[in-house]
């Protein structure tokens, strides 16, 4: 069974039970004989259904069975339970929530994040990358024995084959709930303080992790880690909001500009929404792309950018 519980969870629940182990060992041994007499009593009732299709019943089974009820779990032991299993100080259970489903009265959490699938901006094709692969200790075996000699045999590895490449310009979103994520972490035990001083750190995190995360299969044959985003847009809202909408026209790149005209795009579009609705933030925006920077400069000095522009990750969580 896989629990999504805080890291002490275990130490905390068997610092528990060894502290009462008496009163535990006599529940077990209370749970392991109504199991047993569950047991038995099922067996028997299969035997008097059997006998019953035969019109017989055996004089031992209609004896009625007692003793079969599974005690419940003293209610220390489920209170410590449920306190070892409650999400606290883990930052992680208040971003992405858990459901118990399997435990009556457990304390589940509702997620603080959503997050939406990237595509790209523009109409992407697939590549088919055609390899070829071989043992190098084949290769020189071949290379410096006479023909004549067997030691140049085929042993080792030789392959052929071919991988399904794309590569693009992709839009990403994804929503914190910093009410929500405040309200876990008070129900978890912390105070009001405590809780905004956790939420400003997990908030900075989440977002840092956003900004660094990047697709990591093929690493090996890509190199694909170790891009940065062209553009980070970060802003509040009274829900969720996101701008994908605004990619359904996708960037032509042959004419040219691809990132920057995606950039430019996004960003004309925020302005216009956040004229529009009252309850949508200006923000702040990050790039680590020159050409988008020259756009910022060049949006800026016209006063058509509706983000501030941000130095570092942290600055887009600024209050």
């Amino acid at each position: 069974m896989l629990l999504f519980a805080p890291e002490d969870a275990g130490a905390k629940l068997a610092e528990f039970l060894h502290a009462h182990r008496d009163d535990v060992l006599s529940w077990v041994g209370e749970f392991e004989e109504a199991c047993k007499a569950a047991e038995t009593a099922k067996a028997k009732s299969k035997r008097r259904a059997a006998a019953a299709d035969e019109n017989t019943l055996p004089v031992e089974v209609e004896e009625s069975a007692t003793g079969t009820g599974i005690p419940t779990l003293p209610k220390a032991v489920r209170a410590a339970v449920l306190a070892a299993l409650a999400p606290r100080d883990a930052i992680d259970i208040a971003l992405y929530g858990r459901f118990l489903a399997e435990i009556a009265d457990s304390p589940n959490v509702d997620d603080a994040i959503m997050t939406g699938p990237a595509f790209t901006v523009h109409a992407a094709a697939q590549i088919d990358d055609f390899y070829s692969a071989a043992d190098d200790s084949k290769i020189r075996r071949k290379a410096n024995t006479l023909d004549y000699l067997d030691a140049a045999d085929d042993a080792g590895a030789g392959m052929t084959g071919y991988q399904s490449l794309i590569s693009g310009t992709f839009y990403r979103h994804a929503a914190l709930d910093r009410v929500q994520l405040r309200v876990n972490l008070m129900a978890g035990g912390m105070g009001a303080e405590e809780a905004d001083q956790a939420a400003v750190a997990a908030e900075r995190q989440f977002v840092g992790a956003f900004i660094d995360a990047m697709p990591a299969a093929k690493k090996n044959t890509t190199a694909s880690t170790g891009s940065l985003p062209k553009l980070v847009l970060a802003f509040d809202g009274k829900r969720p909001f996101n701008h994908s909408a605004v990619f359904e026209d996708p960037i032509d790149e042959q004419t040219g500009g691809g990132a920057s005209r995606a950039a430019e795009r996004l960003l004309k579009h925020h302005r216009l929404v956040t004229r529009m609705r009252s309850d949508i933030a200006g923000g702040r925006v990050l790039t680590y792309d020159l050409g988008i920077q020259n756009l910022l400069d060049e949006l800026s000095a016209k006063g058509s950018l509706a983000a501030a522009e941000a130095d570092t990750a942290e600055e887009l969580t600024a209050p």
